[in-house]
C-alpha cells in the first residue's frame, strides 16, 4: 500500500498549473528506492507541460528525469523528495 508523502496543487500569478504527488512504496526493481513521485507545471492556456520531474520510467537513461515540454527529457540527479521538489520549484519560477 502506497503512503502519501506529499499532495499539492496550486496555480501561479503565471496562469501556470502546478502539481506536486510522491508517494512511498515498496522497494521493487521500478521503484529501487521506495518512492514514486510526480512533479508537473503545466500551462493552463495552451494545457501543454512546461517541466514535470518524475520517475515513472525510464528515459534519458534514468530513473530520475525531467520532462521540457513536450518533446525533451534530461536524466536529473535525485537526492531524495524534498530536495527534488525544490529543484523543480526553482526550476519553474525561472521559467516564469
Amino acid at each position: 500500500m502506497a503512503e502519501k508523502l506529499l499532495e499539492r496543487e496550486f496555480t501561479t500569478d503565471q496562469s501556470t498549473r502546478i502539481e506536486i504527488l510522491a508517494w512511498k512504496v515498496p522497494e521493487s526493481n521500478e521503484y529501487p528506492g521506495g518512492v514514486k513521485y510526480k512533479f508537473q507545471a503545466f500551462d493552463l492556456e495552451t494545457e501543454e507541460t512546461i517541466l514535470r520531474y518524475d520517475n515513472h520510467n525510464r528515459h534519458a537513461g534514468s530513473r530520475h528525469h525531467k520532462h521540457i515540454g513536450e518533446d525533451r527529457t534530461e536524466s536529473i540527479e535525485f537526492n531524495g523528495v524534498k530536495e527534488a521538489y525544490r529543484k523543480f520549484i526553482k526550476e519553474v519560477e525561472k521559467h516564469e
